[in-house]
């Protein structure tokens, strides 16, 4: 082989190691751009905070009976398992990683609060 031959080897095969990696880093970017990870939040604190409070108003009522009063613990008991369920589900519904909401500490365009759905979902009423 003659230096010549080799020069052109070289040449060759820079030129198509360049043509690959541009490549690569073309499609890479492209992905990037059409698939953006999204995160949702939830507020957990808040959920719980909202049931506490339905079922205390339920409790200190006067002109309900024990009936009533049993059944707003049983709902309370059931809750954090129906909430629990509902987490579990979430990722999937999403499309999204979910995150507590304490452990973000910014928000951003790929950040989805996800709390007021759940809230709907889980009969909790937010008052003013």
């Amino acid at each position: 082989m003659t230096r010549f031959d080799a020069l052109r080897l070289i040449v060759i095969n820079a030129i198509v190691s360049l043509l690959i990696v541009g490549g690569a880093l073309s499609w890479s970017q492209w992905m990037q751009r059409s698939q953006k990870a999204t995160f949702g939040t939830l507020d957990v604190a808040e959920l719980y905070r909202l049931k506490e409070s339905q079922v205390a108003a339920v409790l200190v009522k006067r002109d309900i009976g024990d009936l009533e009063r049993a059944m707003a613990i049983q709902r309370a008991a059931v809750f954090g398992a129906e909430l629990s369920k509902l987490i579990e589900a979430l990722p999937q519904e999403c499309g999204c990683l979910v995150l507590m909401r304490g452990a973000v500490l910014g928000s951003g365009a790929q950040l989805v609060d996800l709390t007021p759905d759940v809230r709907r979902r889980l009969g909790l009423e937010v008052r003013p």
